[in-house]
């Protein structure tokens, strides 16, 4: 059996990245693992500045900081969950391409752990689900988190979304 020495999940704030969290602990636990929490603020999102091609980050800020303080909060929790080593990293990007080439390569993460769908729906509709390119890109194994810490399913309409 495989053993996994660095375990990654992305945290996007939904219901289904949070349950990929958890599941990510008990992998860590049982691995032995260090624990690597990612959240990619979209870049994607917001226009270039005054028509320059030059993307002003003060933009971002906030959504930057609200993301490490919901990470900073995970990690307090995988540590009272008992695990050593946990990592947080918040950056400014594409999701789909930070979690398969840019974290993985630079951290050797042997494993990604995700949510089966995540907060952005329109993307999904358009590009497809993180998940499904993370699948088919990811240079490791990846496990897609479709129920909760007891592995009961969790419904489509129990999964909630920011308006849009």
């Amino acid at each position: 059996m495989a053993e996994y020495k660095n375990v990654l999940v992305g945290i996007d704030g939904s219901k289904q990245s949070i349950m990929a969290f958890h599941k990510a602990i008990d992998i860590a636990k049982r691995n032995n693992s260090k624990l690597h929490l990612l959240s990619v603020v979209n870049g994607e999102h917001y226009p270039t500045a005054a028509g320059y091609g030059i993307i002003d980050r003060d933009m971002y800020d906030a959504a930057v900081e609200r993301m490490k303080k919901t990470l900073a909060e995970l990690e307090q929790e995988a540590k009272k969950a008992g695990l050593a080593e946990v990592d947080t990293t918040v950056m400014v990007g594409n999701a789909k391409l930070a979690i398969t080439d840019q974290y993985p390569k630079k951290h050797d993460v042997d494993l990604i752990v995700v949510g089966a769908t995540g907060l952005n729906v329109i993307g999904r509709i358009i590009v497809g689900s993180t998940a499904a390119y993370v699948i088919r890109h990811a240079p490791c194994d990846v496990t897609v988190v479709k129920t909760d810490e007891k592995n009961q399913p969790v419904k489509v309409e129990d999964v909630s979304y920011p308006e849009i």
